[in-house]
């Protein structure tokens, strides 16, 4: 626990207790010499109490706003500050690159450029979360067969040698591009991690359905119970921390996107996103 938060704990500890103590003593000392106004003291007590419990809560709750929100201004002007220098990385980095015969330093280059991308996607994901924070709308138009080969194109990276293979339609989406990337990066995260015996990946439509497909280990009933829980592993010895199917699940739930998952041990699964919500009907 941080310093500061010890000290709001027990801060607030010791003016609801103070308050408390002060709020019995006030009740004990109305209904003593009350007489027969038994409900003038009760009502009293009952608005004593609502004035004391706002006064409770601005107390203890008023370093907490503080902080949060210099952290709000500093995190927004630090991560504006930061897209300069990404900006002069990449510049001096192509230039470089342009100008360069030594085929170890084009490597060395070449690594480079893949950390800048790296921390480049942490800028935007950053950038998006606050986006989503302070309720800005981050849907966007966009078509579905460049988001799911960008999607592909990146996931290739880790595939081992397994096909990702896509058949989708260049049809126009009006969703949150950002979040329906990770869902379906996800999706074949996990059938990467759970294939077997190196067999392909799909990526399908069946009408209105987005179906991601694998012939991996599967899952038994028990297990689909649980599929969306966070944490819930089916294999705990695979890299990860059981929180992808979790996050797909409340990115559907926000976007009103109807998901199901057909699965057998051993045979395979299907994710079915039914997309029809998200479609940019004219």
């Amino acid at each position: 626990m941080r310093s500061s938060d010890k000290i709001f704990f027990i801060r607030s500890i010791i003016a609801f207790s103070i308050a408390m103590c002060l709020l019995a003593a006030f009740g004990i000392l109305l209904w003593e010499y009350s007489g027969e106004s038994k409900i003038w003291v009760i009502g009293s007590i009952v608005l004593a109490s609502f004035i004391g419990g706002y006064l409770i809560v601005s107390y203890t709750l008023s370093s907490l706003f503080k902080t949060n929100r210099f952290l709000d201004i500093l995190l927004k002007d630090t991560l504006h500050e930061l897209n300069i220098p990404l900006s002069v990385i990449n510049a001096n980095l192509q230039m470089l690159q342009a100008e360069e015969d030594d085929e170890k330093k084009i490597k060395r280059l070449g690594r480079i450029d893949l950390a800048s991308k790296d921390l480049y996607t942490l800028y935007k994901e950053v950038d998006y979360y606050i986006k989503k924070e302070i309720q800005e709308d981050v849907r966007e138009k966009f078509y579905l067969d460049e988001l799911i080969c960008g999607v592909v194109e990146k996931q290739k990276e880790m595939a081992d040698g397994v096909e990702i293979n896509y058949d989708v339609s260049h049809i126009e989406i009006f969703a949150d591009k950002h979040g329906l990337a990770k869902v379906i990066s996800n999706l074949v995260h996990n059938a990467l991690k759970y294939n077997k015996d190196h067999q392909a990946i799909r990526i399908f439509q069946e009408e209105e359905n987005l179906i991601i497909q694998d012939h991996g280990v599967g899952m038994s009933e028990a297990e689909l119970f649980l599929a969306f829980d966070r944490y819930y592993q089916v294999d705990t010895t695979k890299e990860g921390y059981g929180i992808g199917l979790s996050l797909v699940k409340a990115y559907c739930d926000e976007f009103k996107i109807p998901l199901r998952i057909n699965s057998q041990k051993n045979v395979g699964t299907d994710v079915i996103l039914d997309i029809s919500h998200l479609l940019n009907k004219k």
